[in-house]
């Protein structure tokens, strides 16, 4: 999975998204031995007040006696982080009798769904499903109340009408209101047993990313990311080494520091609203985002397969192939009309390459499990000329708590220390890097 929306060869981002054709050097071949790999640990959590974790971990308990403590102490932590952010109205109404929790069950029982693993939990997380399309079942109103039955009733045609969409209601990944249209168009078909449902399922190009969401990120993670950092080594055909350092916030930020050794050679934002360069000496310069290519896709804050923005446009094209390895070909179309050709592996449904339209070819592999996502740790690109460079990763750090200031364009007469990123990226516990 790539973390940044372009590729990092192509403009360092190996590691969230698609690829940014060779618009700066592109790596070269080679390796360097492997680079230990660097996770930031979990950001201290937000801080709630005892009362509160105990109020919503009281209602989690009573929703599923049987979960674990760690699990709705966990769901229960998200919950908040959610009410939050999304409803800071309603978190100063938690401990008082006006707080709607009727409007809130369904999210609850998400929350807690999403913690829960394992083969143990399988009759838990069922019952949390039933549960939760009763009570959505009852928000939609009818003549008659919901029954249990009619809950399992419902639940077992999507199953038969798609795995990959029961599995996401299973495993709490699935919000509310994507999920009352799948239950609505469930309730007008026939049963899972008729000859239409029985028949294999043709992934879709939503099937295809709903799996590779499932199977890149752990319970929520993404939700909860809010910036993160990638550090790593750039060698770009023509020799040589660059450390590479991205910076991104949501919903659209990022600085990229290229540096050759210690010295900084050249640095690019953008504050949400323009882009703008500097380079050692030399003073901010606004730029256009004609002028830099496809680095202006930096600004998506992570790989559009999650599609957190619904800012593209997915299909599903013919099949191909990657080194003998049958791949799932997915277009990304941007509102732009830039596009490119994400190349999904049918069986682990990590990225392991992707197409762009200036004919450059990207492969993803190292792929390792670091705070809570899939990343591919290497990248290599090859241009038309055949030319190839090479980009690994060195260390993520999720959520290091970036301010809207640091990409701001810097006032004139600011002196090079405001380069000083370094103290933004240490204190990482080692992990280590998984062979090739």
């Amino acid at each position: 999975m790539r973390f940044s929306c372009v590729s990092i060869l192509l403009i360092p981002s190996a590691f969230f998204g698609p690829g940014v054709a060779a618009d700066t050097a592109t790596p070269a071949t080679g390796g360097s031995a492997p680079q230990a790999m660097v996770a930031a640990a979990e950001p201290a959590a937000p801080k709630f007040s005892a009362t509160q974790l105990a109020r919503v971990g009281g209602w989690m308990q009573a929703m599923a006696p049987a979960a674990p403590p760690a699990a709705i102490a966990a769901a229960t932590q998200h919950f908040l982080e959610d009410l939050q952010w999304q409803h800071p109205d309603k978190l100063d109404l938690l401990l008082t009798g006006d707080f709607p929790r009727q409007d809130f069950e369904s999210t609850l029982l998400r929350n807690l769904a999403a913690q829960l693993a394992g083969a143990p939990q399988a009759a838990l997380r069922e019952e949390l499903a039933r549960r939760r399309v009763q009570t959505l079942l009852a928000f939609q109103g009818g003549a008659a109340q919901p029954t249990a039955q009619d809950a399992a009733a419902l639940i077992e045609k999507l199953k038969g009408i798609s795995q990959v969409y029961y599995r996401r209601l299973l495993e709490g990944r699935i919000e509310d209101e994507d999920l009352v249209p799948l239950l609505k168009d469930a309730r007008q078909t026939g049963t899972a047993t008729s000859p239409a449902a029985a028949m294999p399922k043709v992934l879709t190009a939503a099937d295809i990313l709903s799996e590779f969401s499932r199977h890149n990120q752990t319970g929520s993670a993404l939700e909860h990311l809010q910036a993160y950092t990638i550090d790593g080594r750039l060698k770009p055909p023509d020799g040589g080494e660059q450390h590479i350092v991205l910076f991104k916030l949501r919903p659209d930020r990022f600085r990229l520091h290229v540096l050759t050794g210690e010295s900084m050679r050249y640095l690019l934002a953008s504050d949400g609203a323009h882009f703008w360069q500097q380079t050692p000496g030399g003073k901010p310069q606004d730029v256009a985002a004609d002028s830099i290519g496809s680095r202006r896709y930096l600004r998506e804050f992570v790989n559009p397969l999650f599609d957190q923005e619904k800012d593209y446009a997915f299909e599903r094209l013919a099949d191909g192939s990657l080194d003998g390895r049958k791949t799932y070909r997915i277009a990304v179309r941007r509102t732009d009309g830039s596009q490119y050709v994400a190349c999904i592996d049918p069986d682990s449904f990590h990225e392991i390459g992707g197409e762009y339209q200036n004919g450059v070819r990207v492969r993803y592999s190292d792929f390792q499990a670091i705070a809570g996502f899939t990343m591919a740790c290497r990248e290599e690109t090859v241009d038309r000329e055949g030319r190839k460079g090479v980009f690994e990763l060195t260390r993520f750090t999720a959520n290091p708590g970036l301010v809207q200031e640091f990409f701001d364009e810097p006032a004139e007469g600011r002196d090079l220390s405001y380069f000083a990123f370094e103290q933004l990226s240490t204190g990482a516990p080692a992990v280590p890097q998984a062979k090739n």
